[in-house]
């Protein structure tokens, strides 16, 4: 397994940069009140990045990728974030407030950029190379 930035396609990039920022999201603030915050190891955001492993691990293996599986990996990313992000919506004196933080956002962006990354992603056969140099 290799990195090859600059021979992936836009999906490529697009699932890379998105688990990187996945990744830095849950040293961010996942969940804050103010007066205290928690940040996305904390509250067990790790726990989503299984979600990124089989498109990423694909991408890195330089191999093709099921859509139908790598789009369920996206869509469920997507969507249990933003579940986890309406589950810290709490009462507070008689008007709701969201305390959801930096981190948790951040997370649901990346995990948009996944999808995306995973509708766009091609391989990059070897001929391919060759005949663009």
């Amino acid at each position: 397994m290799e990195i090859k930035f600059k021979e992936w396609n836009i999906g490529g990039k697009l699932i890379f940069i998105s688990t990187i920022l996945a990744i830095l999201s849950l040293f961010m603030s996942w969940v804050d009140l103010g007066i205290a915050s928690m940040s996305g190891f904390q509250q067990d955001g790790y726990l989503f990045l299984i979600l990124y492993i089989y498109p990423l691990y694909k991408l890195l293996k330089s191999a093709r990728l099921n859509k139908i599986i790598g789009a369920m990996c996206g869509v469920l990313a997507v969507v249990l974030s933003i579940a986890f992000l309406s589950s810290k919506s709490v009462d507070f004196f008689g008007s709701t407030v969201n305390a959801a933080g930096t981190g948790l956002y951040i997370f649901i962006i990346a995990s948009i950029m996944l999808t995306a990354g995973i509708i766009k992603y091609d391989v990059v056969e070897a001929q391919d190379m060759d005949s663009e140099v």
